[in-house]
């Protein structure tokens, strides 16, 4: 009966081997099993563990191997199907792989982790989304390194956020929380990173409906350093960051710098009274040193001596440097340097002052960087802005929004949206011997920068009105610094910098800035200019990644019928930079408002006809740091009207009388750049509408009759200074700066038989002052005439033909005119080929050029080329 016995529990035994590993792993992490009966026999013998060997190819030790029957089987990865996984609670999850992983653990070294597998893009292309739906409750959970997220344009906009997205939604809430590690490498890890520094991103937002109309938000950001060694509590630290080990050193100076905030007046700079500025020093111990009493006084630098202060004007500056090495703090101070716990500064400052800051723990390859802490509102020159400003040294550690929106539609018929957010830059002062550093952001009595804005529109009838309202402080900020993984910063490298709005005025998937948390920017940027969405410039079709072509289709052959000069684009220009607001781009934060300004702009309008709409308004817009405006009335018409039998025809006038001196520079794609190899031109506001009359006329009509295909357009611009000519000549303008165009286009197509001709005419001609790109004054005229014929050689070969002839004529520079010649043919094969469409194409192209006072020119191209396609 023992026997028996015994033979039964080494049956057990077996069995739990053989199927017990997987099944005790699913049950989650517990004690460990008690030992088999056999194992508990008081025998001296060897005792052999039944685990993998037999559970997986039924080996066992004492018995001998034959393979006589039963073939050997190779040994196989004990991996092959993942690895066990379990939760918090040590509960079972899954036998897998680990594709995504983060956490933060403080007080912890390299207690930030993040993976990203090698699975998450091979299986997932980098999205991973866990979701559950039920009635009205839904929410879903986002992983990604593409995440093309907004809480609003204010606050958070990123085209790419390499981070994680939870949401959440009801029937009358919904919700958003995100996170991010802006110091991690984009994309892959293949293995697990472990930091002890790194910069964060998390934002959210919730939002309710209040009944049929109004709906509201708030919201938050924020970006800080991340130190998993600090104590200091979490809530705090998501808030105001922590100092990373490379910051958080002894500082040994302190350096502040004061700026001319309009330098290109040239007077009533900063004024510094050195009397009534004073330091402040707070040591661990709670004593407070004042600089006066301990007569520790700064070595003031630059500037220019006036009675009872010191004034810098234009590109002077003064210079501030407290040592805290120099013989007369070490001599002097209740403490070391690296007592100290808080550095507060007393300065009496007035006039058109910048004030920025910087020490030797802040910096860029060993230079000091200076970093703005205030500035003066307007431009006063009397010193009747005297005032103390008293802000603390520290080191930037976190930057955070909070804000709320309000956004009402219909209610009593108007249509309302409203949002007002505060900025916070945190910095704390760096010390290694306590664990909570204190925190300081802007200055007394001005702690947080705001910005708001408010829409209201209404329509009844055929009237309609709209009024905006907004500001946004010079100091308003979304941008934080990025560390290293040893904690470092360099406060001057845009590689160190990170957007929460970023600049992406083309609005496709790159940002256009070169920051830490992305590889590469965006330098092919033309917003407006691709009305295809083809991700190339429509002056430039042919023109792409692997073919360069730097000829804007309206200067090439055969193409230029077709393509007409950005030039002849139309649309308002608010700003005045001679430029259609659609069509810029410029090196600031997408905000819908620009940073440093404030004002409102409100019109009226109404519809004379469903085609025909008029509009008046008043913008009154100023620079906050400045005493620069932006006033401008207006009056504006616009006509939309398609007739079966008269064609299309639009057209477009605006009138405006501005007084306007911000300057708004750009950064815009030239017609002549390429994909591969363009680059980005800087262009600065002519700033021509200082005190002028602004003129705008856009006429097109397009009409077909048969065959017949007619276009026209005229655009017209025009700044007529009213300033006198003394004025004018101060500031180098012109009476009058403009830019007229006309194009006229016609085109016949026309069968014989198996041939199809189009003869085509094209007149362009363009007076101006100025045009997007340069204030060259010219007045020129081109004529084209050109003929095309398509016959079919075969049923899928077209053979093509054409010619043209082009006479350019410019009036002021007789030595710029010319006459060009080109022919081409090309045979064109369309077939099907393992699956692919391909578009063969051979031809020749030749141009002569005769110049009038110079050489003629010949030029060929000769082309063979296969487009495979699906």
């Amino acid at each position: 009966m023992a026997k028996t016995a015994k033979h039964i529990c080494k049956a057990a035994l077996l069995l739990w081997a053989i199927s017990g590993g997987s099944a005790a792993a699913q049950i989650g992490l517990q004690s460990l099993a008690s030992p088999g009966a056999e194992a508990l026999d008081p025998a001296v013998r060897r005792w052999y563990v039944p685990q993998e060997l037999v559970a997986e190819h039924h080996w066992r030790q004492w018995s001998a191997t034959n393979y006589a029957r039963v073939p050997y089987q190779r040994y196989v990865s004990p991996s092959i199907e993942g690895d066990y996984f379990y939760d918090a609670f040590g509960n079972f999850l899954n036998q897998g792989w680990l594709i995504y992983n983060v956490s933060q653990s403080n007080p912890e070294e390299f207690g930030t982790v993040l993976f990203e597998a090698q699975r998450f893009r091979n299986w997932f292309s980098e999205v991973a989304v866990a979701s559950e739906q039920k009635g009205q409750y839904a929410y879903a959970l986002t992983i990604s390194s593409d995440l093309r997220t907004t809480l609003t344009p204010m606050v958070l906009s990123k085209p790419r956020l390499d981070g994680i997205q939870f949401d959440f939604a009801m029937d009358k809430y919904r919700g958003t929380f995100l996170y991010a590690q802006a110091s991690a490498p984009r994309g892959i890890t293949n293995q697990e990173l472990r930091r002890t520094n790194s910069t964060t991103l998390i934002g959210g937002r919730f939002e309710v409906q209040i009944g049929d109309f109004v709906e509201l938000g708030v919201h938050t950001a924020n970006a800080h350093q991340a130190n998993s060694l600090s104590e200091e509590a979490l809530l705090s630290n998501w808030v105001t960051g922590s100092l990373t080990q490379g910051q958080n050193r002894t500082i040994s100076h302190i350096e502040i710098a004061l700026r001319d905030d309009s330098p290109d007046d040239g007077v009533g700079g900063a004024a510094y009274f050195p009397a009534g500025s004073d330091i402040f020093i707070t040591y661990r111990d709670g004593r407070v040193d004042s600089g006066r009493e301990i007569r520790f006084e700064p070595v003031v630098e630059g500037g220019a001596p006036r009675p009872g202060y010191i004034e810098a004007n234009g590109n002077d500056e003064i210079r501030l440097r407290y040592d805290f090495d120099s013989a007369s703090f070490i001599n002097r101070a209740a403490a070391d340097k690296t007592e100290i716990v808080k550095v507060e500064f007393r300065l009496v400052v007035a006039n058109d002052y910048q004030v920025w800051m910087t020490s030797d723990q802040q910096t860029s390859g060993g230079e000091p960087v200076f970093l703005l802490m205030t500035q003066a509102p307007g431009n006063i020159v009397d010193l009747s802005n005297l005032r103390v400003i008293s802000f603390e040294a520290g080191l930037p550690t976190a930057t955070h929004i909070l804000g709320g929106t309000v956004t009402a539609t219909d209610v009593m018929g108007f249509d309302l949206y409203g949002e007002y957010d505060l900025n916070w830059n945190y910095r704390k002062y760096p010390n290694i011997l306590v664990e909570e550093h204190h925190t300081a952001a802007g200055i007394v009595g001005a702690r947080s920068a705001p910005a708001y804005m408010l829409n209201l529109s209404r329509q009844w009838s055929r009237f309609f009105i709209y009024g905006e309202a907004y500001q946004m402080h010079p100091r308003y900020n979304t941008q934080t610094f990025v560390t290293r993984d040893d904690g470092s910063i360099d406060y001057q490298n845009d590689r160190s910098l990170m957007d929460l709005v970023e600049d992406n005025d083309d609005q496709d998937r790159v940002p256009d800035t070169f920051r830490a948390d992305w590889a590469f920017p965006d330098r092919q940027v033309f917003p407006g200019w691709d009305q295809n969405n083809d991700f190339v410039p429509d002056i430039n079709q042919n023109d792409s990644r692997v073919r360069t072509n730097s000829i804007p289709d309206y200067e090439e052959p055969f193409l230029r019928f077709a393509v007409d000069r950005p030039e002849f684009l139309f649309g308002v220009d608010m700003n005045n930079n001679f430029w259609t607001d659609q069509y810029e781009n410029d090196q600031e934060p997408d905000y819908p408002y620009k940073r440093d300004h404030q004002g409102y702009n409100a019109y009226v309008g109404t519809y004379l006809a469903p085609q025909l709409k008029i509009i008046a308004g008043l913008l009154r817009e100023d620079r906050i740091s400045s005493n620069q405006k932006n006033h401008s009335a207006y009056a504006l018409l616009r006509f939309d009207r398609s007739w079966a039998r008269y064609g299309d025809l639009r057209l477009f006038g605006m009138t405006k009388r501005v007084e306007d001196d911000i300057a708004d520079p750009l950064l815009q794609w030239a017609p002549d750049n390429t994909l591969r190899l363009g680059t980005l031109t800087e262009i600065d506001d002519p700033l021509l509408a200082r005190d002028t009359w602004v003129n705008q006329l856009f006429l097109g009509h397009n009409i077909r009759a048969f065959s017949l295909n007619l276009q026209n357009k005229i655009n017209w611009v025009v700044f007529h200074q009213l300033m006198n000519a003394e004025r004018r000549q101060r500031w180098a303008l012109a009476e009058t700066d403009f830019f007229f165009g006309m194009i006229n286009k016609a085109h016949y197509r026309h069968a014989l038989g198996p041939l199809h001709l189009e003869p085509r005419w094209k007149s362009e001609f363009i007076k101006q002052s100025r045009d997007l790109f340069t204030d060259e004054r010219r007045t020129t005229l081109a004529e084209l005439f050109s003929l095309l014929a398509v016959t079919d050689v075969l049923e899928i070969t077209k053979l093509q033909a054409g010619l043209e002839y082009l006479i350019f004529d410019d009036f002021n520079t007789d030595a710029n005119d010319f006459t060009a010649l080109t022919w081409g043919v090309q045979f064109k094969n369309e077939s099907a080929y393992q699956g692919y469409k391909l578009q063969t194409v051979i031809g020749l192209v030749l141009e002569r050029k005769n110049f009038k006072d110079a050489p003629s020119r010949t030029e060929t191209q000769s082309f063979i080329a296969i487009y495979a396609g699906i």
